[in-house]
């Protein structure tokens, strides 16, 4: 049995508090693990007791960790659990984190993908293609990707394809011979399906000749 002989904030963070053993300093915790084993001076404690304690502030340093990583930039389910798994935390705690994140709204797959789609197509000017590749990169659920890409209908495809295309239009010269292979390039490069390159180049070259034979390469 060891007694508690002294519980002092730290004094960097008043959420956390030492607790001294027998004289001597054991270690740091929560203040809420503090309250939840109403902990207190001359209480004495076993060592099993102890140990209890020492996972319970394991457990919400994971959670917190989780929170602080989630405050500075939105995760998906997956990038959060390597940033935890490189921390070398216990899978279990990983685990409860997530769950807890979860049900509090912090971590949210399906919110997550509607921010990263509103980027790659509003300020990227990605096409579905790549930004379907982008969500399945970040752990996303293919049901869930479905599900928020088949909200883009293919003529809001090709209006991103067109005025994308007008513009790098502008930058190939006019007797350049391979102009519509280029455009084409451009726009595959930027993860337009091939369908809708092919009817964005058709209408931006207009009546210009356009062989598709030359796209063979793709």
């Amino acid at each position: 049995m060891k007694k508690i002989t002294k519980i002092e904030y730290q004094k960097n963070n008043k959420n956390r508090v030492n607790i001294y053993l027998d004289d001597s300093f054991a270690f740091g915790i929560d203040i809420n693990i503090m309250v939840k084993y109403s902990l207190s001076k001359n209480m004495e404690l076993k060592e099993d007791f102890i140990e209890e304690i020492l996972m319970a502030e394991e457990e919400i340093n994971v959670y917190n960790y989780a929170l602080s990583v989630l405050s500075r930039t939105f995760k998906s389910e997956k990038q959060l659990r390597i940033k935890l798994n490189e921390k070398g935390y216990d899978a279990k705690f990983i685990d409860n984190a997530v769950i807890k994140l979860k049900q509090n709204k912090y971590l949210d797959d399906e919110r997550y993908s509607e921010i990263l789609i509103n980027n790659k197509i509003n300020i990227s000017k990605y096409g579905k293609r790549r930004v379907r590749e982008a969500l399945y990169h970040k752990g996303i659920n293919r049901e869930i990707i479905d599900e928020k890409l088949s909200c883009i209908s293919e003529d809001d495809e090709l209006e991103r394809a067109l005025s994308l295309g007008s513009k790098k239009l502008r930058t190939i010269k006019k007797d350049d011979e391979r102009r519509s292979v280029k455009l084409s390039n451009y726009l595959v490069n930027k993860g337009f399906e091939f369908s809708t390159v092919k009817k964005a180049v058709v209408t931006l070259l207009k009546q210009e000749c356009y062989d598709f034979d030359d796209l063979e390469d793709f």
